[in-house]
């Protein structure tokens, strides 16, 4: 801290002019002026995370060494013991990982992006085995069911509204089901009289559940609520998808193994419902009144 020479006042570390009289402020030339010091310490700027690092670049040096010398290895192995035409899946299985690995090395350490990584690698690596017969059959079942899983677990995290989310969630639910159809059965046969309506029941309980919590006035909701309103949605979407099938295989309107799950949703029903009758009851004779 310094003085003005002419009227004493203190000046501030890096101030021109003194803030009273206005005169100039003159270090000696032998006199350092110190940076000023933060108060409390201040937090490390890190990078942003992305591009190869040190660290990053190690270790995928060492997983290309790896997979260089295991797809030499087995190559050699399976050429010299006359299995060459099945060496096309270990190398490709090694390669496929390797680029994988490097990719999620380079890119910025985040769930969604490692996540999206790492389905889309596998959707692909699914993809390209089925291919070893220069034809898609399995991957196109297994292949789709991965992005209805991104859009299920890494969706949701991508700054998405909730509503967005459960829209996107429900196309591809009825997508994926439509083209498992198309794929196993070559036509649609069971899509519109067993998977629409199953859906259709399974969404109508969740908006309504849905409905019933947003009503209410306290803003937390108690776990066990979620967790009955849940088990009552599923036991009876499950439910509601055997009376479709056996309607649509038999041609009768029957229940013929989800009966237990039907007596499940009725109880976790009433014990929703007895949770909810029995706070509002504490809440009306314990509240304060006006």
């Amino acid at each position: 801290m310094a003085y003005c020479v002419q009227c004493g006042v203190k000046i501030a570390d890096g101030a021109p002019v003194c803030p009273l009289c206005n005169t100039a402020v003159i270090l000696p030339p032998s006199v350092v002026e110190p940076k000023a010091q933060p108060l409390f310490a201040q937090p490390l700027k890190l990078g942003n995370g992305s591009g190869i690092t040190k660290w990053r670049k190690g270790v995928f040096e060492l997983a290309f060494a790896l997979a260089v010398v295991s797809i030499v290895a087995v190559g050699l192995s399976l050429g010299l013991s006359g299995l060459g035409r099945y060496s096309f899946i270990p190398i490709f299985s090694i390669a496929w990982v390797t680029a994988t690995l490097g990719i999620c090395l380079y890119a910025k350490p985040t769930y969604v992006r490692e996540a999206t990584i790492i389905l889309v690698a596998t959707a692909l690596y699914l993809v390209g085995l089925d291919l070893f017969d220069l034809a898609l059959s399995w991957s196109l079942i297994a292949a789709p069911a991965l992005l209805v899983l991104w859009v299920v677990a890494v969706a949701p995290w991508t700054g998405m509204k909730v509503r967005g989310v459960l829209a996107l969630a429900l196309v591809s639910l009825l997508l994926y089901l439509l083209l498992l159809n198309l794929v196993v059965a070559g036509a649609l046969t069971w899509f519109v009289p067993v998977a629409l309506p199953s859906v259709l029941v399974l969404v109508v309980l969740t908006s309504l559940f849905s409905l019933f919590f947003l009503g209410r006035k306290t803003p937390i909701i108690p776990l066990v609520d979620v967790v009955m309103a849940t088990l009552v949605t599923l036991f009876t979407s499950i439910s509601c998808f055997d009376l479709f099938l056996t309607r649509y295989q038999r041609g009768v309107s029957e229940l013929r193994w989800s009966m237990s799950l039907v007596w499940g949703a009725l109880t976790a029903l009433i014990v929703l419902l007895a949770l909810t009758c029995s706070r509002r009851l504490r809440r009306y004779f314990t509240a304060t009144p006006r």
